[in-house]
């Protein structure tokens, strides 16, 4: 029976992805987990993988094509097998006229050579043609999509068409000669106060700006940087931030560190301190696993695996790709895992699950020198450790002044699935851990 391949959800809240190419032409053999089409989504280009084996029988999205997510793009099966569409095809940015308001649905009868069409009634919303990205856009900011002017194929509404709409463009509009609107403001006579003019505030977009030092130079802003606009704002506004912080002693770890690296210094390999703190996280999970969990509406869901995301900083952007199923891995091996998954990311050839599948994350920016900050929770996650440098500070013990290499950590999590308390027991369990960095390579 043929499969269709349909675009996947590679982002926490990714709508839509373009079909950059295809690697294979139709009726090429396709083998399982082999990649067949880059994809290109808010964040990166990625190779999309079939997930079955067998024939390229049709290639549904042409190059170009944007797609939402879970439509068809292309149907793998055995050779000569007839194609029965279960989804609508995307529409694609040459397609000339495409379909607005019916969702077909074709089904290949035994005595008829000709699909049969079945149409569901859809609200004179849904009738609006536009991309799932110009929809959601449209809905956070209150904008009617019948006052859009859509740019896209067909007329259809694009994003680019949503954020550069003018309200000046349906202001001074008549109202429509409707008797029965006539009659209502008619009928009957109400004495209305004239406003206080003095008392009535200035809309937004009448507030002067001519005061602010803006210059011509306007950046557009990236795909990546409006993804992580949309991320970080809905993690602000849905998951209620808590943060807890503490001081970690990291001179023993930093003696163990240095003797590990001697050891492996002929194998080219080289701890580094975030190694020890994602090691630290790992174990810290297994005894706090409600931090390797999330929030849905009728309770909290537990992963039955722990992925660490790693922040990692691009030109264009912050991607948080993640090291997957790290549970049970050595010290030596999460190492080698980072290191790859670096490389990777900067090569582009993370894979899906990558860039998705994080359970916990950890931004570390003691690179940069930062003392210390706090970290947005990367959605669907319930937590992120910050954490900063490592240096030299003076601390008192047994009444006497000595000099620790210490670090400040800070973990971010989400007040719905964790308390305080829980925060502090997680992170000061971290804490424990790096100051007696013994049982880390054990």
């Amino acid at each position: 029976m043929a499969t269709e391949l349909k675009m996947p959800q590679m982002g926490y809240d990714m709508e839509e992805g373009t079909v950059i190419r295809w690697l294979k032409e139709e009726g090429s053999s396709v083998s399982r987990n082999e990649a067949v089409a880059e994809i290109e989504t808010d964040k990166a280009v990625v190779e999309f993988e079939s997930e079955v084996e067998g024939i390229l029988l049709s290639i549904v999205a042409t190059e170009g094509s944007i797609v939402p997510v879970g439509e068809t793009i292309a149907v793998v099966g055995a050779e000569g097998e007839e194609i029965v569409f279960d989804s609508p095809s995307p529409v694609s940015e040459s397609d000339p006229q495409p379909i607005q308001n019916a969702e077909p649905i074709s089904v290949q009868g035994s005595d008829s050579e000709t699909p049969e069409i079945v149409t569901s009634a859809v609200s004179a919303a849904d009738r609006i043609l536009a991309t799932p990205v110009a929809r959601r856009i449209a809905d956070e900011i209150g904008l009617d999509l019948l006052a859009v002017s859509g740019s896209g194929p067909g007329g259809r509404i694009t994003k680019k068409d949503v954020e550069n709409f003018d309200p000046d463009q349906v202001r001074g509009q008549s109202i429509p000669n409707d008797e029965s609107v006539v009659d209502s403001l008619t009928e009957p006579e109400i004495e209305v106060p004239a406003p206080v003019e003095s008392l009535a505030p200035a809309p937004v977009s009448e507030v002067p700006t001519s005061f602010l030092p803006k210059t011509d130079k306007k950046e557009p802003l990236t795909r990546m940087r409006q993804q992580i606009a949309r991320v970080t704002v809905k993690s602000k506004t849905e998951k209620p931030h808590f943060y807890v912080s503490a001081e970690i002693d990291m001179t023993r770890a930093m003696s163990l560190r240095r003797q590990v690296n001697e050891q492996l210094s002929e194998e080219g390999l080289r701890i580094t301190v975030n190694d020890l703190v994602v090691k630290a996280c790992v174990a810290s999970l297994k005894k706090y696993p409600k931090f390797n969990a999330y929030y849905e509406d009728d309770g909290i869901q537990y992963n039955d695996i722990i992925n660490i995301a790693v922040a990692i900083a691009e030109q264009e952007g912050l991607i948080v790709p993640a090291i997957i199923d790290c549970g049970d891995k050595s010290l030596r091996q999460l190492s080698q895992m980072i290191k790859d998954l670096a490389e990777r990311s900067a090569s582009g050839t993370l894979s899906p699950q990558e860039y998705t599948g994080g359970t916990f994350a950890i931004s570390n920016l003691g690179m940069f020198d930062v003392t210390s900050f706090v970290a947005i929770i990367h959605p669907p996650q319930s937590a992120v450790l910050a954490v900063g440098t490592v240096s030299e500070k003076p601390v008192a013990r047994d009444g006497e002044v000595s000099i620790a290499q210490i670090m400040t950590a800070t973990l971010s999590a989400d007040h719905r699935i964790v308390d305080g308390a829980e925060g502090a027991q997680f992170l000061i369990e971290v804490k424990r851990l790096l100051e007696n960095p013994m049982g880390l390579v054990l």
